[in-house]
């Protein structure tokens, strides 16, 4: 009894130290079809001012679902899809998209990647070294569209988006230009594989 006991505290201590582990089941996929539209089979958009899901963070995809729903982000599509969804079929789909392989972008950025390293120095806190963010409240940014990034660095800074953390000064002395070149230099970064190592982009 006592080591049944001792086996449960330490099965109840490890779920608590890795909330992020992501069980995913056939009927996630299922509810997640009519996200496919917009974010691509498996979450891999092929459409540039759509994100890619593929394999981010579950924290921080409930925190934009949810930043929908309340106005947060202005976006009327995503508002009526969010508000549509049970709290189970919530998370389902957000289940369904974080334990996907992480999914490079393919489209081309107009900004210059090497410039935009530069001033990226700001983001990494948050978004960690290369867009990989090592907090599952922040997305990754690695590999995401480049044009998707700079549509959203625009909203933050225009006050159409509103974050907490994500704060309008952080990204008003970004020039037009700036952004361009900081989005570049995000899809490009290489990939978290699924056993934590970097995955090189190809040229």
């Amino acid at each position: 009894m006592k080591r049944r006991l001792i086996t449960i505290a330490i099965a109840a201590s490890l779920w608590m130290a890795a909330p992020t582990a992501i069980a995913t089941a056939p009927e996630d996929a299922q509810k997640a079809a009519v996200c496919a539209g917009c974010h691509g089979n498996q979450g891999r958009s092929l459409v540039p001012d759509n994100p890619i899901l593929a394999g981010q963070h579950a924290d921080y995809l409930g925190t934009a679902l949810r930043a929908y729903i309340s106005g947060e982000r202005d976006n009327g599509i995503m508002k009526t899809m969010a508000e549509r969804l049970s709290t189970e079929d919530m998370a389902s789909i957000i289940a369904y998209y974080a334990a996907q392989p992480p999914y490079q972008s393919q489209a081309l950025a107009t900004g210059d990647a090497a410039r935009g390293e530069a001033k990226t120095a700001v983001c990494v806190a948050c978004h960690g070294a290369n867009g990989r963010s090592s907090s599952t409240m922040f997305p990754n940014l690695a590999g995401q569209h480049a044009v998707y990034l700079s549509k959203a660095l625009r909203a933050y800074r225009s006050g159409e988006r509103s974050s907490n953390i994500m704060l309008a000064t952080i990204t008003q002395s970004l020039s037009d230009q700036d952004i361009e070149d900081i989005a570049a230099y995000y899809s490009r970064q290489p990939l978290n594989t699924a056993d934590g190592q970097a995955q090189e982009v190809q040229p």
